[in-house]
């Protein structure tokens, strides 16, 4: 047999092997690069991860104390983050109070793509935590979280820790998000508009107003929200294809190889 004939069968194998891994490759999750404004009465934390929560980012939060940096409350203004999400992850947003009567948070979120995520109850779930509101914890001063502390004010809670928040969302008790009303003056009472948020956007919270435990130690918990689907499927990114596995692709290079050895002892018999 010619080895050109050879060369041929060589390369087509090879080919067909590189063709499957350059679909692997293609199979990567998406990444997207976002940027987030978001605020809540009185604190948030805001991560991204898997939707058991045993692989939370920590984004960020807003200010230590009631005061804000901008703002007479902390809640007056909303902060900026930006960071890189895969699109089968979700968004979490860990909202507590000061024991009295709202937990609210309002956001909007863009994405690399040009689409646009915001703070919707269609969009959105939650659920109450089992353990303490982080108001009521003692923290020594050397674990603190980072952040602004205005002069007198006093310090209102670290953000639960990932494990702490994975147990609590694995075990908790999802249900469908409500609004107090869309981010214009008037729509949310008593946070009115919110700047640097789409009018859009819904104030979603959980609240003991009018309630027994409304301003007690009975109001002892905190709220995890969840986008209810992934980033991905939320704004409209595709996921790519599924591929073989490596073992698949082993296999391929052993069948093109198998094939073209056989050829060529047919044909060596038919010379």
């Amino acid at each position: 047999m010619s080895s050109k004939l050879i060369k041929s069968f060589l390369t087509g194998t090879l080919l067909t092997v590189g063709l499957a891994m350059a679909s692997a490759g293609q199979a990567m999750a998406v990444t997207l690069n976002g940027t987030a404004t978001v605020t809540a009465d009185n604190h948030y934390g805001l991560f991204y991860g898997d939707k058991s929560g045993n692989s939370l980012n920590f984004v960020g939060r807003n200010e230590l104390g009631s005061k804000g940096s901008e703002g007479a409350y902390n809640w007056s203004r909303p902060e900026n983050w930006t960071f890189d999400v895969d699109s089968k992850d979700y968004l979490y947003m860990v909202v507590w109070d000061d024991k009295s009567v709202d937990e609210m948070w309002v956001g909007e979120f863009s994405f690399s793509n040009g689409s646009t995520l915001l703070s919707k109850a269609t969009d959105w779930e939650f659920m109450i935590s089992d353990n303490a509101n982080p108001f009521s914890r003692t923290v020594p001063q050397a674990e603190r979280d980072q952040g602004f502390l205005a002069a007198g004010d006093r310090f209102e809670g670290n953000v639960p820790k990932n494990g702490e928040l994975a147990q609590e969302i694995q075990n908790g008790n999802w249900v469908n998000s409500f609004t107090r009303g869309n981010n214009v003056s008037g729509g949310g009472r008593p946070w009115g508009q919110i700047a640097g948020i789409s009018a859009n956007a819904e104030f979603l919270n959980t609240t003991t107003s009018g309630g027994p435990t409304r301003g007690t130690d009975q109001n002892n918990k905190y709220t995890i929200f969840r986008t209810r689907n992934t980033v991905g499927e939320l704004v409209g990114v595709v996921e790519p294809a599924s591929v073989p596995e490596p073992t698949s692709i082993i296999s391929l290079l052993a069948f093109g190889a198998v094939g073209a050895g056989s050829f060529i002892k047919r044909k060596s018999k038919v010379a």
